[in-house]
Formats: C-alpha cells, structure tokens, sequence
C-alpha cells in the first residue's frame, strides 16, 4: 500500500469508527461531503491543513495517519487515547473511573 493509499483508508477507517457520515465529519472540518468522498477514494490528498483539522477533530497526532494499524501500538499512544477520552467526562464521572482502575491488581 502507498503512503497516501495508507493515510486516506486510515481517515475513513477513523471517521467509520467514530459513527460519523461523510456529511457529518465534513462540517466538522469544513469540507463538503464529496471532498470526504474524494480523499476516502484516494482521489486527493488532503492538505497539511486538513489532516491538522482532521487530527484535532480525532484527536489524534498525525503520524496515526501513516500508521498501518491506527490502534495504539504503545503504552504512550494507548495513555494518550485514555486521556483525551477522560477529558470529556464530568467529576462525578471520573470518580467512578478511578474506583474502577483501582480495582485492578498492581
């Protein structure tokens, strides 16, 4: 697979795994819905502009893009995934996660 086939199956990949139509992941970088359409088909490479608002809207670091598996392949990546899903949780919720982790055996 080529470095761009590569980066456009990764975006569809990420935004299918989010449950978010072309439509709706395109408003949400500003771009119309057959320009998802088009990077998805490797028809266009999007801009260094576009896989920033396209990382920041997966938060994500781009180099997940260029990844042949987007899962976290490290105790790093897999941290920073935990925490930028943390970050949307109230107090109250993160309470519950912390006395769940802390069932865990050390």
């Amino acid at each position: 697979m080529d470095f761009q086939r590569l980066i456009t199956s990764n975006i569809k990949k990420l935004r299918l795994e989010r449950g978010l139509t072309q439509e709706q992941f395109g408003e949400k970088i500003g771009l119309c819905p057959q320009a998802i359409s088009n990077i998805e088909r490797n028809k266009y490479m999007p801009s260094a502009a576009t896989i920033n608002k396209i990382c920041e809207e997966f938060d994500i670091l781009p180099d997940v893009l260029c990844r042949y598996d987007t899962n976290p392949a490290s105790k790093v990546d897999a941290l920073r995934l935990i925490n930028s899903e943390l970050n949307r949780l109230n107090i109250q919720q993160l309470k519950q996660i912390l006395d769940i982790a802390k069932t865990f055996p050390k």
